[in-house]
């Protein structure tokens, strides 16, 4: 997808920063690219902090002209809302039962105790990864969220749910839906202290200039034992060591730092949260594009061929699976008392 070819080499500047976690400018150049998901131009740099090894794009865009990584048609900022539908059937039944939704009464302790294996299978399905445990009076803030599809699904469930981002067209599609939606970005916004239960970042960390800030500012907004949850690219995953430049979920120059599973626990340790929970997230689209982008770059005509198959991508994804080496992981953690 290239959607950004009229953008001029003049409209994002790049500064030198240091590792977000330890503040050390030491670095070893790790790998280069372009950016193929909106065609900016120029090449752009992963680099690994000598002292504690997280990766970061360096030089990495100015924040004052981030806002140019985002052209108008970048597809998570476009389009409209779809009114979501409340979970129906089988899924509503496991979380009214298994994760304290309040859209039902819960079956009796012999019926869930017996039904456990099955309901346990099917909410690990990744299509209902965001549906978590729902807890104290189930207000929930989506940072990052842009127009808010997730945070309208959500709502729909039955969470007091609110979402924060700071592009204003992104916004502004999220309100007409109805959604509330906060312009803003964190740390700098103003919103209510012990207030939220649950905090989450869906492909969001690796956007802000500083994680550790963000994580920081995030920790006073939860009420005492609120939780997070973090989903983001990984690059430790077996697809990123395999693709490398060419792996989808690099997204140069837009992700600012590239966790692995270590550097991320870290950052959330750091931050005043305690992980107890990871999940593993397979993602066969993150393959397939992969290998298309691998494709463009040496011109094969295999790795177009495995560009679309879905078969090929659901082996590979399976694998990264069975190794706890998936693209994305799922990190809930807990405010630290």
């Amino acid at each position: 997808m290239n959607v950004a070819n009229n953008i001029s080499e003049s409209a994002l500047q790049l500064r030198d920063v240091p590792c977000d976690y330890c503040g050390s400018r030491e670095a070893d150049p790790v790998m280069r690219g372009p950016d193929r998901f909106c065609g900016l131009p120029g090449e752009f740099h992963v680099v690994a902090c000598r002292q504690c090894g997280l990766l970061r794009t360096n030089p990495q865009p100015t924040v004052e002209t981030l806002g140019a990584a985002y052209p108008n048609a970048y597809s998570p900022h476009r389009a409209e809302v779809a009114p979501p539908q409340p979970p129906q059937g089988l899924l509503r039944w496991a979380l009214v039962n298994y994760r304290g939704y309040p859209s039902g009464e819960p079956a009796s302790s012999v019926v869930r105790f017996f039904a456990r294996p099955w309901a346990a299978l099917k909410l690990r399905n990744r299509k209902y990864v965001g549906y978590l445990d729902y807890a104290g009076d189930g207000r929930l803030l989506d940072f990052g969220c842009g127009i808010g599809r997730y945070v309208a699904r959500m709502a729909a469930a039955g969470w007091k749910a609110e979402g924060i981002d700071l592009v204003p067209e992104a916004v502004a599609a999220g309100r007409k839906a109805g959604l509330i939606i906060h312009q803003d970005t964190l740390p700098g916004a103003s919103l209510p202290t012990d207030y939220y239960d649950l905090v989450t970042l869906w492909h969001a960390l690796e956007h802000v200039p500083s994680p550790k800030a963000t994580l920081e500012a995030i920790r006073p907004l939860l009420r005492p034992g609120g939780r997070l949850a973090v989903v983001c690219p990984l690059s430790d995953s077996l697809a990123a060591r395999w693709f490398a430049a060419a792996w989808y979920g690099l997204d140069l120059p837009r992700h600012l730092t590239h966790f692995t599973r270590a550097t991320l626990r870290r950052h959330l340790e750091a931050a005043g949260f305690a992980v107890e929970q990871t999940q593993c997230i397979r993602r066969p689209t993150f393959v397939n594009r992969s290998y298309e982008y691998l494709a463009q770059d040496t011109g094969s005509a295999l790795h177009r061929w495995l560009g679309r198959s879905h078969a090929a991508a659901r082996l590979f994804s399976h694998l990264a699976l069975a190794l706890h080496r998936t693209d994305e992981m799922l990190f809930i953690a807990r405010q630290k008392m």
